[in-house]
């Protein structure tokens, strides 16, 4: 049964070897992921923060805007008071206003003012009397901007918009090396299964000649009954082992394909084993150098403390003494007819400057610079503690990982060292030269060495992506992830 069992798994397996897929680690983590579903949401929110970028330094662009109002119709009773004797009566308005205009509004940044320059056009019409009446602004230009502290907050601005838009480009690397990550541990989860479901087919193929050969032995009487059930209880639990293995190995695929968003069919997969191609040591400084330079953790850290900074300055400025000031200069016209609303315009000119000068308030604006200023140093001690938790979380990952890569070697090691063992003592059983217990022992330490090399693998390439997501550069190709992940500059 066991033969026949093991022949259909054979043929099984023939079938699949046509138009295989094959899967790698370099292939589903460097490309595939890069087409996934969750790394194209990433992207299109990178997007997003870059246009929002251009829209700030566009808004320091000259911007045109026209308005158009054809109807403003109305027909009721209306009290009125005469100028002349101050007495009320009502008066029937029949009438419709319209008017249109231009503007054209220019920010200027290094004052922290806003200039405008428009030209406007109403027109009245009473229909009760079938008259127009018309009034024109040809020209208007308006100035505007608070006395103190504009320069200053367009500075601090001006900074934080620059920093954010640093931060974008590293945030946007920083989740596509996190994407890469999950495909990582998802393609390991495949290899896992599919390493355990080939260990379990090759003990098979062992398991038909032992049996073959404890049968022959049980009939000389070379062998007990005991030990020939307990040959056969190992082969049944091998078996036992691959079918768990094959159904948790089509789980895993299934996982993996449903994040990298793929439809093709999964049903003929070959899996290959990851090429160690990682540093055999990585250093701290190296890793501290570009943590400090690319981490968005750094960067989140910098804007932080530029938006405490804000703050601070702009309570103080709301607190103390400050005003405004408005000038603006026009021409102006009113007549019967469109051909003379915009003949010989009058001038206008307007200066209104305005203060805010707080005199008593018991103290409480005083209070409010106080509480903006403990808020302030109480950000800088909680980003002080940050920094010092990063630099020593830095060093643990790097020791870490340069203590995993000496614990997957052996562990390597050790597994191939089982294999053979497991070969050899599986040949002696044929002459009778080693137990069953023997041969059983050793294929359990066959797979707790299977899975000590699984988790040590697992371990140094989850350590050496997490340095990479930290510090947004590859120690293996050398560069930094912007000059890979981020090709082309949003148009």
């Amino acid at each position: 049964m066991l033969h026949k069992y093991f022949l259909s798994i054979l043929l099984f397996c023939a079938t699949q070897i046509q138009a295989q897929t094959v899967i790698t680690l370099e292939k589903v983590v460097n490309e595939w992921s890069l087409a996934s579903p969750t790394a194209q949401k990433a992207k299109l929110t990178f997007e997003n923060t870059l246009l929002n970028h251009k829209n700030y330094l566009k808004e320091f662009l000259p911007s045109i805007s026209f308005a158009l109002n054809p109807i403003s119709f109305n027909h009721s009773l209306r009290l009125m008071q005469s100028p002349e004797d101050g007495s009320y009566s009502y008066v029937n308005d029949y009438s419709n206003s319209s008017n249109t205009g231009v503007t054209l509004q220019q920010k200027i940044g290094p004052t922290g003012g806003t200039l405008f320059v428009s030209s406007n056009l109403n027109m009245l019409t009473e229909f009760s009397r079938r008259q127009y009446s018309f009034n024109t602004t040809p020209l208007t230009i308006t100035y505007s901007q608070e006395l103190f502290g504009g320069y200053h907050l367009y500075k601090k601005k001006r900074k934080l918009e620059q920093a954010k838009y640093d931060n974008a480009t590293k945030q946007y690397c920083s989740e596509i090396a996190d994407i890469q990550t999950k495909a990582l541990n998802a393609f390991l989860n495949v290899f896992l299964t599919d390493l355990t479901k080939e260990l379990a087919l090759k003990n098979i193929q062992i398991s038909d000649t032992l049996m073959k050969v404890s049968k022959a032995l049980l009939e000389k009487g070379n062998l007990t009954e005991y030990e020939y059930k307990q040959a056969e209880l190992q082969a049944n639990n091998n078996l036992y082992i691959y079918e768990t293995a094959l159904k948790d190995w089509q789980n895993a695929l299934r996982t993996l394909w449903t994040f990298l968003g793929k439809e093709e069919a999964i049903d003929s997969i070959l899996v290959k084993a990851p090429i160690f191609s990682l540093p055999l040591e990585i250093n701290f400084n190296t890793v501290n150098k570009y943590a400090r330079q690319n981490s968005p953790f750094t960067l989140t850290q910098k804007i932080k403390r530029l938006e405490a900074e804000q703050t601070l300055f702009t309570t103080k400025l709301n607190n103390r003494f400050n005003g405004n000031i408005i000038i603006s200069y026009g021409l102006n016209q009113y007549a019967n007819r469109f051909s003379e609303a915009y003949r010989q315009p009058s001038h206008s000119q307007g200066v209104t400057i305005g203060f805010q000068i707080p005199i008593f308030q018991w103290g409480i604006n005083r209070n409010k610079i106080r509480i903006a200023q403990n808020n302030y140093e109480s950000s800088i001690i909680e980003l002080q503690e940050s920094e010092d938790n990063f630099s020593n979380e830095l060093k643990d990952k790097v020791s870490a990982y340069n203590h995993d890569v000496k614990l997957f070697f052996l562990s390597k090691q050790s597994y191939q060292l089982a294999q053979e063992q497991y070969e050899i003592l599986s040949r002696k059983f044929q002459y009778n030269r080693v137990s069953v217990y023997e041969i059983s022992s050793i294929q359990t330490e066959l797979y707790e060495a299977m899975k000590r090399y699984y988790a040590s693998m697992q371990a140094v390439w989850n350590q050496f992506y997490l340095l990479r997501k930290i510090t947004l550069y590859d120690f293996t190709q050398q560069c930094e992830l912007t000059e890979i992940l981020v090709k082309a500059p949003i148009p």
